[in-house]
């Protein structure tokens, strides 16, 4: 069993209407339920106390008919609580604020908190808690303003929440061709991003991006900061260096390698959303004054010639359909004797048509990738451009790369391949079927991790 915690503290909003009159309708407990979505029944069991029944939900794989007993008080002049009670399957606490602006007018907000015990795949819980929070977000907006305007109107008004799905039936449509993922590249992967930077960070913390595992029991974050440093080391950065880290986030390898080498830095993104996340993520580390994010494509770079020392890429070019243009660009904006450094999704190099209808085309439908290179293919564009390559490796030769899916367990992979079709939320079905094709494609060779470092030759070839 897992405890999932989730909770939201609203925004006040303006109610026509007497406090007073907004605090004799919040204890009528049974009269507010009726403006709850997903509510069953709610039933009072003693003195201010009642129990809720909730409507069987599926969240992701997860069916739950949730309930929770609380007793509601009128604290002091502007509070009404609610603490819980034992009896339920779930626990809710928290408070409405009522504050008197003027005769008949009042603002309320809400803090609520709810901790469930569920049985979950240990892969669902970072999802859990995400779509938890964001779902609940959602329910107390439609539950306030239904609030409102009942104690408006007098008539009971029960708004439906926004739906959380994934982006839309375009997003859809697009991901699932190669022809329109090349076409539409620019806007599918910031949606993609739009969808999944949450979930991605309350599951994997800031740093997006596998890594190969030296031990059995080394952890995660430990195995994706030694590549990173590696990267780093491998091309020479220092605190003297101008870097670019192209696909940057939410700026985990990109403020990572900035605390580690002193170096200044940028980080170049097609989703503007990551880009305001990690300028707040330096300013919050007090490294904004050499760690900068700009929004841009890194097919067409909007930097001028011979800038950076070095570029890196972490996982970062699969989501680009032209990756010779990558790779000229990043050419261009390198200084004479510059380095290019970084680590890459990659298919085998002649991958069957059962491993790309099996694993790579799923990978790439699943994850917005318009295309996946090879390790030879990266090599022979960047001596295209002009490069001397010395490394392109398979991080295999690294560590275990496998252990990056090692929360996926085959009764996690059965129990979810045995769901009917659309009995998962969209978002998680999405993730899940692109970290299991990942898995299984790489244990069975037709994914492989790779890495590069390459340079610009110190004078222009004749």
């Amino acid at each position: 069993m897992v405890l999932i915690q989730t909770n939201h503290q609203s925004k006040p909003i303006e109610i026509n209407q007497s406090a007073e009159k907004v605090i004799a309708f919040l204890l009528d407990v049974p009269t507010v339920a009726k403006c709850y979505p997903f509510v069953d029944s709610v039933v009072k069991v003693n003195t201010n106390t009642y129990k809720w029944t909730m409507q069987e939900r599926k969240v992701g794989s997860i069916q739950m008919k949730a309930t929770h007993i609380a007793k509601y008080s009128k604290v002091n002049a502007t509070t009404v609580q609610w603490e819980n009670l034992a009896g339920g399957n779930m626990s809710s606490y928290g408070k409405y604020t009522i504050v008197s602006t003027g005769a008949n007018k009042c603002t309320l907000s809400a803090e609520a908190n709810i901790e469930t015990d569920i049985e979950i795949p240990k892969l669902l819980v970072g999802f859990a808690r995400t779509m938890g929070n964001r779902e609940m977000t959602h329910t107390w907006n439609a539950f306030l303003e239904s609030i409102k305007k009942t104690v408006e109107t007098g008539s009971i008004v029960k708004i439906a929440p926004k739906e959380d799905v994934v982006k839309d039936e375009k997003f859809e449509g697009v991901r699932l061709k190669e022809e329109k993922r090349i076409e539409n590249y620019n806007t599918m992967v910031s949606d993609y991003y739009d969808i999944v930077t949450e979930t991605y960070q309350s599951g994997w913390g800031n740093h997006f991006h596998f890594a190969p595992f030296k031990t059995e029991t080394e952890p995660l974050e430990t195995a994706v900061k030694r590549l990173e440093h590696s990267v780093a080391d491998s091309a020479r950065i220092t605190k003297d260096s101008l870097v670019l880290d192209v696909g940057c986030g939410v700026g985990g390898p990109t403020l990572e390698i900035c605390q580690y080498t002193g170096c200044k830095i940028r980080g170049l993104n097609i989703n503007k959303k990551q880009v305001g996340i990690a300028t707040q993520r330096a300013k919050d580390l007090g490294v904004s004054d050499r760690a900068s994010f700009d929004h841009g494509d890194a097919m067409k770079m909007p930097y001028p010639d011979n800038t950076f020392d070095v570029v890196t890429f972490f996982e970062s070019t699969c989501h680009m359909p032209d990756k010779q243009a990558f790779i000229k660009e990043c050419y261009r904006v390198l200084k004479p004797g510059g380095r290019m450094s970084g680590s890459e999704w990659l298919q085998c190099e002649k991958p069957t048509e059962k491993d790309i209808v099996q694993f790579i085309e799923p990978i790439c439908a699943h994850h917005s990738v318009p295309h996946m290179g090879s390790l030879m293919s990266y090599r022979s564009m960047m001596e295209n451009a002009g490069f001397y390559v010395h490394i392109a490796m398979d991080l295999t030769q690294e560590g275990n790369i496998l252990r990056n899916w090692e929360v996926l367990d085959n009764k996690t992979i059965n129990t979810f391949k045995a769901l009917p079709k659309g009995s998962v939320d969209p978002t998680i079905e999405m993730m899940i079927s692109g970290a299991i094709a990942l898995s299984e494609g790489a244990r069975a060779g037709a994914f492989v991790l790779g890495r590069f470092l390459s340079s610009k030759p110190n004078a222009a070839k004749l």
